[in-house]
């Protein structure tokens, strides 16, 4: 009797996880198309692009004068750094002077209040941004010159932030594809089936938002707490009536080379984020996951009459197979190593998921975090550099 129930159970696990799986595939082709149709604002308003930086990453000359050479016609860009002397800082003092059109400034970041030192880093050019919509984005983010005009068509009246789903680009070795392979597998299938049934969320890669509206929704106390500040936005933004959403333009993301420990700490957080943030997303996580699915498959086979090796090799095809369909119909980046990649990224995330019950140490930048320690309420002075 147990096993019938186990039988039936894994048979109905198995055709939730693979239905999903299509259904997600569809909506990630489809959804820029329906995202576009509901981007109506006509209108550029000024905006003040926020620059945050520590490392001075792969590309970085590339990734941050994208910022610097948008077709827009009325914006400034203000870069925040916790050290004026810093290598990345150097550098942005070098991209500025071969924009010297473009108003800029680069601010020291002074605050210690917030449980991510990323929160800490936005607290001056978000409270001293000239403009009252600002529009931040990640060093690694490689913006086309009209991403800017393209993002602000998502700004309506009712919408209080705008993110865009990151896919992963320049792969350079087996960890970067791995990685790329999380990204644009499983979580982006994921945020692309939300976005085409109206759903927004917070992803931090870029963000573009109303000061006035980021104030009356808390401001910096109501995102200090936690180190999904990106998430803990949308949901402040929720709670004074304001639609977070995804844009029609998705973002690209430059990997470069990754290594493993890097890729393994990332996601970790990330993980940790949705625990605690996102139970329900966290509890649903396997199902978006291909092994899940196989091992289902093992146990669900004697309903089709079918050994159960067969049964698991076949949900384990068939899952790579329309990964890798999507990727070539998304023109994302694909090597002669995937299913390795595959399989890697598989174990790695059942691994990360684990993981993040029994945890709260996530790692951000260089910095080891406590997920949930207590952020002090946010600070009034700051400094200019």
């Amino acid at each position: 009797m147990i096993i019938d129930v186990i039988t039936w159970a894994a048979a109905i696990y198995w055709l939730i996880a693979i239905a999903l799986l299509l259904i997600s595939v569809a909506a990630t082709i489809v959804q820029p198309w329906i995202a576009a149709r509901r981007a109506t604002r006509p209108d550029q308003p000024a905006v003040s692009i926020v620059l945050p930086v520590k490392l001075l990453e792969e590309e970085f000359d590339r990734t941050q004068e994208s910022a610097l050479t948008q077709h827009y016609r009325d914006f400034d860009v203000t870069v925040s750094a916790t050290d004026l002397d810093a290598p990345a800082v150097q550098r942005m003092r070098a991209i500025f002077a071969r924009h010297p059109a473009v108003p800029s400034r680069i601010l020291l970041s002074t605050a210690k209040f917030a449980v991510s030192p990323k929160v800490d880093n936005l607290y001056a050019p978000f409270m001293q941004a000239t403009h009252d919509v600002i529009f931040m984005k990640d060093a690694n983010v490689l913006l086309e010159p009209d991403a800017l005009a393209q993002h602000m068509r998502n700004l309506a009246d009712d919408v209080g932030l705008v993110c865009a789903i990151p896919y992963c680009a320049r792969l350079e070795n087996f960890a970067a594809h791995v990685e790329a392979a999380i990204i644009n597998g499983p979580h982006a299938r994921i945020l692309f089936l939300a976005s085409a049934l109206g759903q927004g969320h917070g992803i931090g890669k870029i963000m573009l938002f109303r000061r006035s509206d980021f104030l009356r929704a808390g401001g910096f106390d109501a995102i200090s707490h936690t180190v999904g500040e990106d998430n803990a936005l949308a949901k402040a933004m929720r709670r004074i009536g304001k639609r977070p959403v995804f844009s029609h333009r998705p973002v690209r993301q430059e990997l470069g080379a990754r290594n493993f420990a890097d890729v393994y700490h990332r996601q970790l957080r990330w993980m940790v984020i949705r625990r605690n943030d996102e139970i329900i997303s966290f509890l649903a996580e396997p199902i978006c996951q291909a092994l899940p699915a196989v091992i289902a498959a093992a146990l669900a086979a004697p309903l089709v009459r079918l050994d159960p090796a067969p049964a698991a090799f076949a949900t384990l095809f068939l899952w790579f197979a329309v990964e890798t369909l999507l990727y070539m119909a998304k023109g994302w980046q694909l090597s002669w190593v995937a299913p390795a990649v595959f399989v890697v990224r598989e174990a790695a995330m059942l691994a990360v998921w684990l993981n993040a019950w029994v945890t709260d140490r996530v790692v951000w930048a260089t910095n080891s975090v406590n997920a949930r320690a207590g952020a002090r309420p946010a600070p009034v002075p700051h400094e200019e550099g």
